[in-house]
C-alpha cells in the first residue's frame, strides 16, 4: 500500500495542503481549489462541514458559519446557530477535508505523518488544540507541529534559493497575523535566531474590516437607516446582508492588487460604492510599515547585519499585496523573494519535515501518545522535538482534570520522612496522613467533606470519622465547582462542552434536584444555610485587548440560579436570571494568561457569601462603547460597575458605582457593616454609616478583607506580579485602621489574593476570632496561627502546606512535599490531620 505524508496550513482566513510520497510534494487540491475557505458551518441536522460549502453559508444562515475559526484557538467556544461549538471540532472539520482527499489519492490509505503549521507565538495550550483536533480525524499517526516562519524557511531552503550557512528573514502576512523571524540555514535543516516577533492583530482579516467600514460610510450616506440595521440588527437578513457586504469588502481588496479602482453595486439600496489604491493605502499603511519596523526589530535583536543577511522572504497571502511588497523591498532591496503562492510556501514546507521525520524516524521510535500516536512537535530548533504536554479538559473553571495515579483510602499513618518540617522551624507534633488524591475540604455542622480526584473521575466524599474512610460518597466525571451548608451540598459536573449539570444535595449525599445548565469560564458556587446560588456565564466569553480598544480583559453576561437545599417533597425548576453585562480586566503579565485581576479596573468581583447575612454580593463590571460590526474598535469607552446585593429568593439589589469612585474588587457584610476593597486601599462603614478610609493600597500590590467571628483581619501583598511581600493585621473598630500583627517582604503568601481561579486563591480558616493561614519563606511552607493579639508560627515543611478546614480535634490541612511554586494548587494533595 501506498505510503504518504500531509503537510497542511490551517489559516485564519484560507488554508492549504501538500502531500508528499517517494519524495515528491504536490498540492493538494481539494474542491478543485488549491486554497480553499477556513470557514465552519454547523448544518440543520448538527453537522459540521467546512471549506468552500461552509463559505457559500454564510448568504444563507450566517448565523451558522464562522468564518475564522482559527481565531477561537485558546480562546473558548463558538456559537454557531446558538449551538456552542468546540473550536478542536471545527479544526478537525477543516482538516478531515484535506485528509480525505489524500486519501482518495492513495487508495484509502491513511497519510504516515501529518505537520500542522501555526503561528510562532502561539503557547503550548493553543498548540494542543491543534493536536487533539488531528487525533479526531486520524489515530495511530504521527503527528508533528511547526511554525509557519520555520515551515516557510524549510521550502526556500530546500530548493536552493539561499545558501547554506547564510541567514534569512521570513516576513509572513497572514489572514489573522504577522510573524517575522531569523533563520540559520544548514541545508534542508536550520534553527532559529533571537527572539521571533510578530503582531496578532494585523493580517488580511482585519484589512478587510478597514475596507468594510470604509464601504460603509458611502452606504450610510445612502441610506443611513438601513446601514444602522446592518450593522446592529440581529434579524437573519440583516446578518445575510452584512456577510455578503464583508465578502465585498475582501473581494475589493483583492481586486486592488491587479487595478487602480474597485466598484460594487450594494442591493439593499441599489447604489454602487468605491474604493481606490490610495484609499486602500491611506486606511493600511501604518499598520503596513509597523509590520516592517517588527522585521527589522527582529533581525536587530538576532545580531545580524545587513551584509550577514541573505535574503527576505515573504509568505503569506496578504503579502501579495503592491503596497505590502513596495514597502518591504523599500527597506531591503534586492534581498526580498516571493513565490507566486505564499500561501502555499508554507504547507510545502510542513510536508517536507513530515517526509523528512518519516525517512529518518520509522513509527516504531518515538513517543507514544495515548491513542498510539506518536506525538512530535517540531519546535524552533526545527528538528522535531518530541513533546508531552497534555491539554486539560474543559473550560468551565475548576480543577483541571488529575491525570496521576489513582488510589484507594489510606490513613492512620504517620506521614513519611520526607513530609517532616524543616529542622529550622517549629514543628507540629502528630500530624497524621487522612487521605490522598484531594483537592478540597469543607466542614460544616460537624460534618467533613472531601473532593478527590483519580484517573478513573472525581468523587465527593463524606469522612465518617479522621481515620480516613467515609460512610457517603457521590461520583462524578469532572466536578467543577462545589459548596456545603448545614442544609446540604450544591455541585456543578461537567458533562461536556460548556454543559454542566447543577446538583443539589442531602448531608448524606443523596440528590435532591438536578439542573442541566449552558455555561462558559469559571462558576461560582455559594451555599448558606437553605439557600445555594450557582453563578455563571451562560454565553461565550470574549477575551479582549488594545487591538478592539479594551482593556486587556474578558467581556460576557453573568446569570444565576438559585437553589434549595432544604428540601421538600415538590421542587420547582429554577429560573435563570441574567444579571447583566459582566467585565473582568487584568494584569497582562505574558501576552496570553489572563488571570489576575488589575488592582486599578473597574473589573467585576467574584460573588461571595454575606458573613453574619442570608445573601451575597457580586459586582459587575460594565462599559459602554460605540463599535461597528465589523470594525473591531471599541470607541468611547465609559466604564463603570454595578453592586448587587442578592436576597433569598432572588431579590436582587443593585446600585451603580461610577468612574468618579475608587473601584471595587471585594465587598464583604460583616457584623451589620461593610468592608471594601477597591483600587484606593481598604475603606469600612462607620457606626453612623459613613465610609471611611482605613488602609491605602501598595502601588503595585493588593489588599483584602478576611472576616473571622467577631474580628476581620486585613491581608496584603506588596506586589501582585511577580509575588512578593506580605502582611496581616486586624481591624481596629474604635480607631477604624488595621494594627500590624506580622509580615515579611522578602516573603509571599501561598496563592494570589487577586487571582480569577479559586485554587489559585490563599486558603484561610476562620476558627472563632482567629484564622489560620500559611505564607511561603525560602522554598518552605509556613503555617501560622493569627489571633488579635499576634501571629505566631505552627509548623514549618517544604513545598505546599496549607489550612482547609477546623474540626472539633484539630486542624486539616493539604500537603504537597513536591509543589515548589505553591502558587497553583491545582493538582490533588495529600490531606492531613494536625492535632491541636
Amino acid at each position: 500500500m501506498a505510503q504518504w505524508c500531509l503537510g497542511v496550513d490551517l489559516g485564519t482566513s484560507f488554508s492549504a495542503g501538500v502531500i508528499a510520497a517517494e519524495g515528491r510534494f504536490d498540492i493538494l487540491e481539494v474542491e478543485g481549489e488549491r486554497r480553499i475557505p477556513s470557514a465552519v458551518m454547523l448544518d440543520e441536522r448538527g453537522t459540521l462541514v467546512a471549506g468552500r460549502v461552509a463559505q457559500r453559508g454564510i448568504g444563507i444562515s450566517p448565523e451558522r458559519v464562522e468564518r475564522n475559526p482559527k481565531r477561537y484557538v485558546g480562546r473558548g467556544r463558538m456559537l454557531l446557530g446558538g449551538v456552542p461549538v468546540d473550536v478542536t471540532d471545527a479544526m478537525a472539520a477543516l482538516l478531515e477535508l484535506f485528509v480525505s482527499e489524500g486519501r482518495r489519492r492513495f487508495d484509502g490509505a491513511a497519510p504516515d505523518c501529518i505537520a500542522l503549521t501555526h503561528p510562532v507565538a502561539w503557547s503550548e495550550e493553543r498548540k494542543a488544540v491543534l493536536v487533539a483536533a488531528a487525533k479526531k480525524v486520524v489515530r495511530g499517526v504521527r503527528i508533528v507541529l511547526i511554525d509557519e516562519p520555520v515551515a516557510s524557511a524549510r521550502y526556500f531552503a530546500s530548493s536552493g534559493r539561499v545558501a547554506p550557512g547564510s541567514h534569512l528573514a521570513v516576513y509572513d502576512l497572514g489572514g489573522g497575523t504577522f510573524d517575522a523571524a531569523v533563520l540559520t540555514v544548514d541545508g534542508s535543516d536550520f534553527k532559529v535566531v533571537g527572539e521571533p516577533g510578530g503582531h496578532d492583530e494585523i493580517g488580511g482579516e482585519s484589512f478587510d474590516e478597514q475596507v468594510f467600514a470604509f464601504l460603509g460610510t458611502q452606504i450610510e450616506r445612502h441610506d443611513a437607516e438601513w446601514w444602522q440595521q446592518v450593522t446592529t440588527s440581529a434579524e437573519r437578513r440583516y446578518l445575510s446582508y452584512a456577510a455578503d457586504l464583508f465578502k465585498m469588502a475582501r473581494e475589493a481588496k483583492e481586486a486592488l492588487s491587479k487595478f487602480d479602482t474597485s466598484s460594487h453595486y450594494v442591493v439593499g439600496i441599489n447604489e454602487d460604492v468605491h474604493i481606490n489604491r490610495a484609499d486602500l493605502e491611506g486606511l493600511i499603511g501604518e499598520e503596513i510599515v509597523k509590520t516592517v519596523d517588527i522585521l527589522d526589530e527582529t533581525i536587530r535583536g538576532a545580531g545580524i547585519r545587513g551584509d550577514e543577511l541573505g535574503a527576505v522572504f515573504m509568505t503569506g497571502g496578504a503579502s501579495r499585496m503592491p503596497l505590502v511588497q513596495q514597502v518591504v523591498r523599500d527597506r531591503h532591496g534586492d534581498l526580498v523573494r516571493t513565490y507566486d503562492d505564499p500561501k502555499i510556501v508554507v504547507a510545502y514546507g510542513a510536508a517536507q519535515l513530515a517526509w523528512k521525520l518519516k525517512v529518518e524516524r520509522p513509527d516504531t521510535t518515538g513517543p507514544r501518545s495515548t491513542d498510539g500516536s506518536a506525538l512530535s512537535v517540531a519546535g524552533r530548533t526545527g528538528h522535531g522535538q518530541t513533546g508531552g504536554h497534555q491539554a486539560f479538559a474543559g473550560s468551565t473553571g475548576g480543577h483541571p482534570a488529575f491525570t496521576g495515579p489513582s488510589g484507594g483510602q489510606t490513613g492512620g499513618h504517620r506521614l513519611p520522612g520526607g513530609a517532616a518540617p524543616a529542622p529550622d522551624g517549629p514543628t507540629a507534633k502528630g500530624i497524621e496522613k487522612v487521605l490522598d488524591g484531594v483537592l478540597e475540604v469543607r466542614a460544616e455542622a460537624g460534618r467533613v467533606y472531601v473532593h478527590q480526584a483519580f484517573e478513573n473521575g472525581h468523587f465527593l466524599r463524606r469522612l465518617d470519622g479522621l481515620g480516613g474512610r467515609h460512610d457517603r460518597e457521590f461520583a462524578f466525571g469532572r466536578l467543577v465547582e462545589w459548596a456545603a451548608s448545614s442544609e446540604g451540598v450544591v455541585t456543578v459536573e461537567q458533562v461536556g462542552p460548556a454543559q454542566t449539570l447543577a446538583r443539589t444535595l442531602t448531608p448524606e449525599l443523596a440528590v435532591r434536584s438536578t439542573h442541566p445548565l449552558q455555561m462558559w469560564g469559571n462558576p461560582t458556587v455559594l451555599a448558606h444555610g437553605p439557600t445555594a446560588w450557582v453563578f455563571y456565564q451562560p454565553g461565550q466569553v470574549l477575551a479582549v485587548d488594545g487591538a478592539v480598544g479594551l482593556p486587556w480583559g474578558e467581556t460576557g453576561h453573568l446569570a444565576m440560579i438559585e437553589l434549595d437545599l432544604g428540601g421538600g417533597f415538590f421542587f420547582q425548576e429554577p429560573k435563570p436570571r441574567d444579571l447583566g453585562a459582566y467585565a473582568q480586566w487584568f494584569v497582562n503579565e505574558d501576552n496570553r494568561t489572563r488571570r489576575l485581576l488589575d488592582q486599578e479596573g473597574p473589573g467585576g468581583t467574584e460573588p461571595s457569601p454575606s458573613v453574619g447575612a442570608p445573601g451575597c454580593t457580586v459586582v459587575l463590571g460594565q462599559f459602554s462603547s460605540t463599535k461597528p460590526v465589523f470594525a473591531n474598535q471599541h470607541q468611547n469607552f465609559r466604564p463603570w460597575q454595578v453592586l448587587c446585593l442578592i436576597d433569598p429568593g432572588g431579590v436582587v439589589r443593585p446600585t451603580v458605582r461610577d468612574g468618579g469612585q475608587s473601584w471595587l474588587h471585594q465587598v464583604v457584610l460583616h457584623k451589620g457593616r461593610w468592608f471594601t476593597a477597591s483600587s484606593a486601599g481598604l475603606e469600612a462603614d462607620t457606626v453612623d454609616g459613613r465610609t471611611v478610609p482605613v488602609l491605602p493600597r501598595p502601588r503595585t500590590g493588593a489588599l483584602r478583607w478576611f472576616p473571622a467571628g467577631n474580628q476581620i483581619y486585613a491581608v496584603g501583598t506588596d506586589q501582585v506580579s511577580p509575588a512578593r511581600g506580605w502582611s496581616v493585621g486586624v481591624f481596629d473598630e474604635r480607631s477604624h485602621s488595621v494594627a500590624f500583627l506580622m509580615g515579611k517582604q522578602s516573603a509571599t503568601l501561598s496563592g494570589h489574593l487577586t487571582s480569577r481561579y479559586r485554587w489559585e486563591r490563599p486558603r484561610m480558616v476562620a476558627d472563632g476570632d482567629s484564622m489560620w493561614m500559611t505564607m511561603r519563606d525560602a522554598g518552605r511552607s509556613r503555617l501560622l496561627h493569627v489571633t488579635p493579639a499576634g501571629a505566631r508560627e505552627v509548623h514549618r515543611t517544604s513545598g505546599t502546606f496549607e489550612p482547609v478546614a477546623r474540626v472539633a480535634t484539630g486542624l486539616l490541612c493539604l500537603h504537597n512535599p513536591g509543589d515548589t511554586a505553591g502558587t497553583a494548587r491545582d493538582q490533588p494533595a495529600t490531606l492531613v490531620h494536625l492535632p491541636l
